[in-house]
């Protein structure tokens, strides 16, 4: 028997924008004390990543049942700014050195290719959540020069991934300060909790089951698969165990490469104007970084200024001037912005690998039980990854990136 869970991590602070929206919520219901459930999948976590596991294993043919402690959506997804970028936290500058260059280029146009597989999905299904394709502006910062940047397209360039390098002048025109930016087509942007919703509604259609609110407690692994034990003194039997638990990780999964930090967010009224040419997504080669994008409303979202800490009475007491540097930046980074102010303000916890790839696969030492860990600025991107890799090996097949992203990688 191993414990899975104690929820004692605090993910969020203050509303995000999508919450006050107030989506509709997924039909859920409480677990019986003394039910036992069979089903084919047993998934742990009902945010983003279990929303997308759900709909690909269901759409695949397989029955499954969703525990989750918070009403769906409500845990780090609904502090997300879903930025879908296709481009990861590292540079391919920083990818190359770690990985070398095939394996940096395998990930690119893995990435690229799901951010398009995100939009087909969501068109297949109808799923209303602004879902749009978007153009990403790189800005040269405090990590990456200009100079930096014409090394960074020229390893693009190697990959056959078209873009173009812009200048002071031509990023003055679009109305952006910087020295150099990369712009690139690729990414896409959404409301990360509709979008989950719409992904949740689809598997339930199916005949998926979420169960709410439940703690997983314990599980054990039989002959015919596992059983997961809750709290409210019911059972799931499933043939697999599969974890997306987001940053609340259990401590059978290998975490040597994982750390948490915080987060800060806000959205500011609607415009009434388009601050930068396209509505691209803007984000900085900085450390800390800015990045900033709009919502399908007109609002402006601006994120960044992490910390290195999860510790929820820091982030609740870093807020404002949190808030006030974010504002700030914007405002120097694109001149229109000067003198907007943050209607909505929040923060998160987030996890990073020390290598910026995600935990995706099969959990050493424990038959039956996969993982599906997304981390950094492409959490919604690597969603979609694992649910196409973990509907793989569920085929008995291995997918093509699967040792790249492996829980106990060693490269």
């Amino acid at each position: 028997m191993t414990r899975l869970d104690d929820g004692a991590t605090c993910l969020t602070n203050g509303k995000s924008v999508w919450q006050a929206a107030r989506p509709r919520p997924a039909r859920v219901r409480p677990p019986v004390m003394g039910e036992v459930l069979h089903t084919d999948i047993v998934i742990i976590g009902a945010g983003i990543t279990g929303a997308f596991l759900a709909e690909r294993f269901t759409r695949d043919g397989h029955t499954a049942v969703l525990l989750d402690r918070r009403p769906p959506t409500q845990g780090s997804t609904s502090a997300s700014t879903a930025m879908l970028l296709w481009e990861l936290d590292a540079s391919l500058l920083e990818l190359e050195g770690r990985i070398g260059m095939e394996k940096a280029g395998q990930v690119a146009h893995t990435c690229r290719r799901m951010v398009g597989e995100i939009g087909a999905v969501v068109n297949q299904l109808g799923i209303a959540c602004d879902h749009a394709p978007r153009h990403s502006l790189y800005l040269a910062g405090s990590t990456l020069d200009a100079g930096d940047l014409r090394e960074e397209k020229r390893l693009r360039d190697h990959l056959d991934i078209e873009g173009a390098l812009l200048g002071e002048a031509d990023l003055a025109a679009r109305g952006i300060v910087a020295d150099a930016a990369l712009d690139y087509a690729g990414s896409a942007e959404a409301d990360p909790m509709r979008l989950a919703l719409g992904l949740l509604a689809a598997a339930e259609a199916r005949g998926a089951l979420i169960l709410s609110p439940a703690t997983a407690t314990a599980y054990h692994t039989t002959q015919q698969g596992v059983i997961v034990e809750t709290d409210a003194g019911s059972a799931v039997h499933a043939r697999v165990l599969v974890l997306a638990t987001g940053y609340e990780m259990p401590d059978f999964v290998p975490a040597a490469r994982h750390t948490l930090a915080s987060s800060w967010s806000l959205a500011t009224s609607p415009l009434g104007m388009t601050p930068w040419r396209d509505e691209a997504l803007v984000w900085e080669a900085s450390d800390p970084y800015l990045y900033m994008r709009l919502t399908g409303d007109g609002r402006l979202v601006i994120g960044g200024e992490d910390e290195e800490s999860d510790d929820p009475q820091m982030r609740e007491r870093l807020t404002p001037q949190k808030v006030e540097r974010l504002l700030a930046k914007a405002g120097l980074r694109c001149p229109r912005l000067d003198g907007v102010e943050a209607e909505f303000a929040w923060s998160g916890v987030f996890g990073k690998t020390d290598d910026s790839l995600p935990l995706i696969g099969r959990v050493p030492g424990r038959e039956n039980c996969l993982a599906a860990f997304g981390y950094g600025g492409n959490g919604i991107t690597f969603s979609a990854l694992a649910a196409e890799m973990l509907a793989a090996e569920l085929a008995g097949g291995r997918h093509a990136d699967a040792d790249l992203f492996a829980l106990d990688r060693r490269t």
